[in-house]
């Protein structure tokens, strides 16, 4: 980047000589560095302007995803209108977060009686002990 700034300017305080030797000195042929100034100056603006559309497309986007709208109409805002930020933000603010998909329903409870009788199971196997077996008999029972 450096480089192409030198040679620009080099090519400002080449270019600039009018041919005419008429005593007149323009300033702008070498010596005050003024020519080289101004491309500096305008490199800078065009490569903040570049920098500040990205920003502006990049905060869009993230306010419209986190909002659950559309990234693409909100890339088209930014870009195309003056308040188009604005505007998304204040879409995104009164849409308020994206709801995540609603987990699935929980399975329907078992009956009392279906529940007893897997209790029971249980206990037929010797997977549970008798005290256990009358502890989660009541807990059913009671929960009736």
């Amino acid at each position: 980047m450096l480089g192409f700034l030198i040679l620009l300017d080099d090519v400002w305080d080449s270019g600039l000589d009018d041919g005419f030797d008429d005593g007149y000195d323009t300033g702008m042929s070498g010596g005050d560095g003024m020519p080289g100034i101004f491309a500096v100056l305008f490199v800078l603006v065009i490569v903040l302007g570049v920098a500040g559309t990205i920003w502006r497309v990049s905060a869009a986007q993230r306010m419209a995803r986190e909002a659950g709208m559309s990234q693409s109409d909100a890339t088209a805002m930014a870009l195309l209108s003056d308040d188009g930020l604005e505007a998304t933000y204040l879409a995104a603010s009164l849409r308020g977060p994206a709801v995540p998909p609603a987990a699935e329903p929980a399975a329907a409870p078992e009956s009392a009686a279906t529940r007893l009788r897997e209790l029971r199971e249980l206990l037929d196997q010797e997977l549970i002990t008798q005290a256990e077996h009358d502890t989660r008999r009541q807990a059913i029972i009671d929960s009736v």
